[in-house]
């Protein structure tokens, strides 16, 4: 039996598919990959399309989420601490219209996220796509979506999709609430578990109403140079001990050191682009007409193609230096050649533009269609049209044409916020179109299109009315990023390997890094889960690789070959492994630790040498007058504002009275003098009940944190958590 629990054990260790162990409890990558894609396609529907940054920290928070509620529900447990659906029904039915609007107000005026919603708040507002933001609404939603998609999957494929994509993220929320609700429990009945006392609440409440005028005299620990100082490894023995909870570990971390290479164009490719840009440049001010611009355009290497397409003037948006000089060009008008800023990606373009044309034509269009196989079919259903018949009749009289094309003749109002001009010699009937946006209003007519078999087809169509015309643009956008050519990018390569054959051990290339260019970045007591923040800004499989050397393979002092990675494929990355920290705390003579050590000894004992220097200063005229010492006078302040920055000096100023010396008194980066040389109380007016609250409230936050992070670190202590993420 013992045999099979230990290889029953083995074998979940070493399970590649999972992402993490959370006091045993396994995380598969499937099932954290559901949830990652769960709240990309809620944060998609609720506030538009997301960056590559973004899904990262969607991927953080996820991880975060997943940790904090299994937490939350072991303490919960403990605490029998449950939800009901109850409960889970009244938090949907709180979110009414009032508050709906409470929450937008909120968001628009940038006093919450999108992202902090109540999940009830959540499915309300992805109600209110489908119009119906109440619970019963949202029970009925629910029931019938699955009908609703079947419904539109032919007719509105897009429809049905976003429906399915409203349902799942709904269903999402759902699942969320009762964790959502447990967490609220827990951290409401640890706040009320807070309490306080009449009497410190008196000292709380005069802490923040007495007010102190103060001439100081400060002497810097940093007034004394580090030379002068000398230490034992007993006395970083000691520190150690003395504050040996700082250098807790809760898993096995490493101590790593990185070179990140960031490969960017050279002189030569710069010029290169540019020139190439200025080609395409000078070949666009030779021509007038689309079909020239267009036979330049394919010939160039722009990241947007050209489609001889109008459009509205905030489809160019995104591109900023487009946009804003459309209204000032002339038709014809080429921009030069110009290296916009970095986008948000890091990424910097060259571009070039024409405005081709300009258009004035209607955003919206009232309209019949009636799509048919032949043309001779279309002449007919439009004789007949013009003759009186009603086309969504007609239509009904063809039901394998309605299921083939999705069209049954009906009226209604459609966006076209385009124009595409028609293409020439493509027919020789007078009345051809190939777009409906170029049929005027009142005009019956067909246009064709071509559909995925590669067929022409003929939708039969009656323009009846259209509004909010507004101009369109034509233009040619000729963009490419300045990117570093594969020469450039082979030469930097090329540099690392050759500086890596020369230096092979850490200590080597710390000592030549600097000398060849190259900046050492120190990443101390790394853990699984500290690295995943690295790997992300690093992007790419390379940095993937490099975690999974650094955490699988390495040994303490290997250094690892070079990785090329990046999220633009521009970066090489190499790692060192300066020391594997095991067990429960890191160890004193840990480099990092006994930097840390050394830092606080030192300043341990400047401050025990000015104390020295100042036992015999017994009033503020000898203060000053000691060497090395700042002297000013303090604004006024209340001795709450002097606890936050010294809480020391802090205690001796609230026990001696005004025109008292206080004597020397060791703070946190400096030794104090001060003399009070006023004291005054306010006039608020002591409250025992509410300054307890009060007292209480604040004596939570110190203690677990005013976002929870305190508790958070506590909790996470207690638990075994194995992060895996950095293999997937």
């Amino acid at each position: 039996m013992l045999f099979i629990v230990t290889l029953t054990d083995l074998n979940s260790c070493s399970n590649p598919n999972i992402e993490a162990e959370v006091n045993g409890q396994e995380l598969t990558y499937q099932d954290f990959e559901q949830q990652v894609q769960d709240e990309e396609n809620l944060q998609t529907m609720l506030q538009g399309s997301i960056t590559d940054d973004q899904k990262d920290q969607i991927r953080e928070t996820v991880w975060r989420t997943y940790i904090a509620n299994e937490m939350v529900s072991k303490e919960a447990d403990a605490l029998g601490l449950s939800v009901t659906k109850e409960e889970i029904q009244n938090a949907l039915s709180s979110v009414n219209m009032n508050a709906l609007g409470y929450y937008m107000q909120m968001i628009q005026q940038g006093q919450m996220s999108v992202a902090q919603l109540p999940y009830a708040a959540k499915i309300m507002i992805l109600m209110s796509m489908v119009g119906q933001p109440t619970v019963e609404g949202y029970k009925q939603f629910i029931k019938t979506a699955d009908q609703q998609i079947a419904q539109s999957q032919k007719q509105n494929p897009e429809m049905a999709e976003a429906i399915a994509k409203i349902k799942r993220a709904c269903l999402y929320c759902e699942k969320r609430i009762p964790q959502e609700l447990l967490s609220q429990k827990y951290y409401t009945l640890l706040e009320c578990g807070m309490s306080s006392n009449p009497i410190s609440a008196q000292m709380a409440f005069e802490e923040n109403n007495t007010s102190y005028d103060l001439e100081m005299a400060s002497i810097p620990y940093s007034s004394i140079e580090d030379k002068d100082i000398k230490f034992t490894d007993n006395d970083l023995k000691n520190k150690y001990e003395e504050i040996k909870p700082l250098f807790r570990i809760n898993s096995e971390t490493r101590d790593m050191k990185f070179i990140n290479v960031v490969v960017t164009p050279s002189t030569k490719d710069q010029e290169t682009i540019m020139a190439s840009v200025k080609s395409i440049e000078d070949s666009l001010k030779k021509v007038s007409d689309a079909k020239a611009v267009e036979n330049i355009m394919k010939s160039s290497k722009t990241d947007i193609s050209y489609n001889n397409v109008f459009l509205a003037k905030e489809a160019f948006n995104e591109l900023s230096s487009i946009s804003s000089a459309l209204d000032s060009m002339s038709i014809g008008a080429v921009s030069p050649a110009t290296v916009e800023p970095r986008d948000r990606n890091g990424i910097q373009y060259v571009n070039t533009f024409k405005l081709v044309g300009k258009k004035s034509t209607p955003d919206s269009m009232q309209v019949c269609q009636f799509a048919v196989d032949s043309k001779q079919l279309a002449d007919s259903l439009i004789t007949a049209v013009k003759g009186g018949d009603a086309l969504n009749t007609l239509a009904k009289k063809y039901p394998a044409l309605i299921q083939k094309y999705n069209a049954q003749g009906d009226t209604t109002w459609i966006e076209t916020k385009y124009y595409v001009n028609a293409k020439a010699g493509k027919d020789s009937t007078a009345n051809q179109y190939d777009n409906i946006c170029q049929i005027p209003a009142g005009t019956t007519t067909y246009y064709t299109q071509t559909g995925p078999d590669g067929k022409t087809f003929y939708v039969v169509a009656s323009v009846i009315s259209t509004k909010a015309s507004s101009d369109k643009y034509n233009v040619a956008i000729m963009r490419t990023p300045m990117k570093f050519s594969t020469e450039t990018y082979n030469n930097q390569r090329r540099q690392l390997f050759e500086f890596l054959a020369k230096n092979k051990t850490i200590d080597a290339i710390e000592k030549n890094a600097p000398k060849a260019g190259y900046t050492i970045i120190e990443q101390p007591n790394l853990s699984t889960t500290n690295a995943m923040d690295i790997r992300y800004n690093i992007g790419g499989e390379g940095a993937k690789q490099a975690f999974i050397w650094a955490f699988d393979e390495a040994e303490a002092g290997n250094v690892s070959p070079v990785y090329e990675c990046g999220k633009n494929n521009d970066q090489l990355l190499v790692v060192c492994v300066d020391a594997i920290n095991e067990g429960k705390y890191r160890e004193w003579d840990n480099a990092n630790v006994r930097q840390t050590l050394e830092m606080l000894v030192k300043q341990d004992k400047k401050a025990e040498k000015i104390m020295s220097q100042t036992k015999n200063v017994k009033n503020f005229t000898a203060a000053k007058s000691v060497k090395g010492a700042q002297v000013q006078t303090m604004p006024t302040m209340s001795l709450a504002q002097i606890t936050q920055s010294e809480p020391a000096l802090a205690g001796v100023i609230q026990r001696i009275g005004k025109g008292k010396f206080s004597g020397a008194v060791k703070g946190i980066t400096s030794i104090y003098m001060v003399q009070i040389t006023n004291k005054t109380t306010g006039s608020a007016t002591f409250k025992q009940k509410e300054a307890m609250a009060a007292d209480a409230q604040n004596s939570f936050g110190q203690l677990f944190g005013r976002d929870g992070n305190t508790l958070f670190r506590a909790l996470q202590n207690k638990m075994k958590i194995m992060d895996k993420r950095y293999k997937f």
